[in-house]
């Protein structure tokens, strides 16, 4: 289907453009590669595919699949394939979990480039096993007029469902107990998995039961306000107290308070629909200065979570999941939330763009807290000049003073204490 006006091509053509400094990079794929293996992301040259590997082509605008295409498998004699293969259509929704990892990966792997519309070239051996081949910031030619009106369709849908508009805001903090003899306790001896205060049921170790959550988490009630909602987590931090009623234990937050136990602070944003845009705003301005301020055990979080533009979405709209816990300090949290809700509100007047500044992505992914402090100052500086700002201005002046001052957060400290629970 053809688009059906020169001007709706204009404009779908505008939607889908990507940047040009992202489209440079991808010009060098040992860039592209490299900028893959920060976020997580396994890739390989490709040069030497393997009998029982298939091939995935996958055209995307964000993360909406637009096409996916796979391989069958040829002939093979001395490992050397002895003819190029014919790709047929995989049809999507799958049940098939190869297929899942690999429309996931292809998302991942278009926003890790820079770009918003493209198509990636994966190889996969099972639901397990997949390798980004190459990220190309075009759609092949003969199908470029009927994936821009997919695009568009897609992103209708989307304005039909949420109004864009921030309506409230929520969150999800972690925390962990720590024991006298420093082990770690389970939340699961002392919390439901439901409820304000609750466990985690993410499985972080096989030897664990079923019925056993080492992590815990607040629920607090969303609201259109971000100070309503900081009283809100402030109160579920007081439910809690009751709730774990051996005083013995010491709270941890952060990023990784015990080996292998990485934890999170989500904030969930109703009637928004994550677009690269947005999550790559949501990088520049929360995830990217928080480093400033973060501990060792974020650094090592990111080895499995916190990669950049890490979403999921809701019902009700979608949850950042790029944060570690930020419970650790009570001035921490409410700058955050006051920043979230002013970035959100926004975002059509920021300027940040760190996604195409090479150095910065490696340092977020690396903690180099010296490479990322003029960065800080800058967007702080272009932030206080927002209408927005002036709303929140004593929560963020405190809080930007905090990341600027390069201290360490209290991670390896009781919470509680910090908060004046105890």
């Amino acid at each position: 289907m053809l688009a059906r006006n020169q001007k709706d091509v204009e404009v779908l053509q505008q939607m889908t453009a990507n940047a040009k400094g992202a489209v440079d990079n991808l010009k060098r794929p040992d860039v592209g590669r490299w900028l893959l293996r920060l976020g997580g992301i396994p890739v390989t040259s490709g040069k030497n595919s393997l009998p029982g590997w298939r091939t995935y082509k996958i055209s995307l605008y964000q993360e909406h699949v637009l096409e996916m295409v796979c391989s069958t498998e040829s002939p093979q004699w001395l490992l050397q394939r002895m003819e190029d293969p014919a790709f047929d259509p995989v049809s999507l929704p799958s049940a098939d979990p190869e297929v899942n990892l690999v429309k996931s990966m292809a998302a991942r792997s278009l926003y890790a480039a820079g770009i918003d519309a493209g198509q990636v070239t994966i190889m996969a051996a099972s639901a397990h096993r997949a390798k980004v081949v190459r990220v190309d910031p075009d759609w092949p030619m003969k199908s470029v007029d009927h994936y821009l009106m997919k695009a568009r369709q897609w992103w209708e849908a989307k304005l039909a469902t949420h109004t864009q508009e921030l309506e409230r805001m929520g969150a999800d903090p972690e925390f962990a107990l720590r024991k006298p003899d420093g082990g770690m306790a389970l939340a699961s001896d002392y919390l439901k998995v439901n409820g304000t205060v609750g466990c985690d049921t993410t499985r972080y170790r096989e030897e664990l039961a079923m019925h056993q959550h080492p992590v815990a988490e607040l629920r607090p009630a969303p609201s259109e306000d971000p100070d309503d909602l900081f009283f809100h987590v402030f109160d579920a931090l007081k439910l809690a107290a009751k709730k774990i009623s051996n005083p013995k234990l010491e709270w941890l937050a952060g990023g990784m308070p015990f080996p292998g136990y990485p934890i999170g602070g989500h904030i969930h944003f109703a009637e928004m629909t994550p677009t690269f845009s947005l999550r790559r705003k949501l990088d520049a301005y929360l995830a990217l200065p928080l480093v400033l301020i973060e501990d060792a055990g974020c650094h090592l979080r990111r080895k499995r979570y916190g990669f950049l533009g890490d979403v999921r979405e809701k019902e009700y709209g979608f949850e950042y999941r790029t944060l570690p816990s930020w419970l650790v300090h009570p001035d921490v949290t409410r700058g955050l939330l006051h920043l979230a809700r002013l970035v959100v509100t926004s975002l059509h007047q920021l300027q940040a763009t760190p996604h195409l500044q090479l150095p910065l992505i490696k340092a977020y992914y690396r903690g180099e807290k010296g490479v990322l402090a003029p960065y800080v100052r800058q967007i702080w500086s272009e932030l206080s000049e927002l209408p927005g700002y002036v709303l929140s201005r004593i929560h963020l002046d405190r809080y930007f003073t905090y990341l600027l001052s390069r201290e360490p957060w209290p991670a390896s400290e009781d919470l509680r204490k910090i908060w004046g629970l105890v």
